[in-house]
């Protein structure tokens, strides 16, 4: 039996490109969203575009469309109502995550150092893995206290828990 370290190497060596493709690829999304203290699941989906280096573009088709668009720059907020625009100065969490994720995708495995406390593992099949990053900057937790990522070959499943309580369960399908 794999030792916990060892065990945790393996799935970082599984996970690292499945992670880095994801960041350059494009798949179909369904979310299940439990909001803090609501009875009732909401349900979306739609389609992620991610560029690496360029940006990332969630398009929201069900049950409202509209979309979110990350860029090094902004991030571009549009829906029936029109569209708007954010600056990373109006977002400093933003723009450090979105460097950070820009730095591992084009090859830096300290990319998350001081940011996220990261902690992989194999899932029994020994072919799937799970990395979960919990956030190291306080500020940050009022955000999300974790992200859960799984996969195998590909990422194919994020669970994130919000600072309120919420938590959302997002399932990828590569397109």
């Amino acid at each position: 039996m794999l030792s916990l370290l060892a065990a945790s190497a393996v799935a970082l060596d599984i996970a690292v490109p499945a992670l880095r493709q994801a960041l350059d690829s494009s798949a179909d999304w369904r979310m299940e969203r439990e909001l803090s203290g609501a009875r009732r699941t909401l349900v979306s989906t739609g389609i992620v575009e991610c560029v690496s280096g360029k940006g990332i573009k969630w398009t929201v088709l069900h049950p409202f469309p509209s979309s979110v668009e990350m860029t090094p720059e902004k991030m571009i907020f549009a829906d029936e109502d029109g569209a708007s625009e954010k600056s990373l100065d109006e977002m400093p969490h933003y723009a450090e995550i979105r460097a950070r994720t820009d730095s591992f995708a084009a090859g830096d495995e300290k990319a998350f150092d001081g940011l996220f406390e990261l902690d992989a593992s194999l899932a029994p099949d020994g072919k799937g893995w799970t990395l979960r990053m919990t956030p190291e900057v306080r500020a940050m937790r009022r955000l999300f206290t974790s992200i859960e990522l799984t996969g195998d070959e590909a990422l194919t499943n994020v669970v994130m828990q919000t600072g309120d309580g919420g938590i959302s369960r997002i399932r990828f399908n590569r397109r």
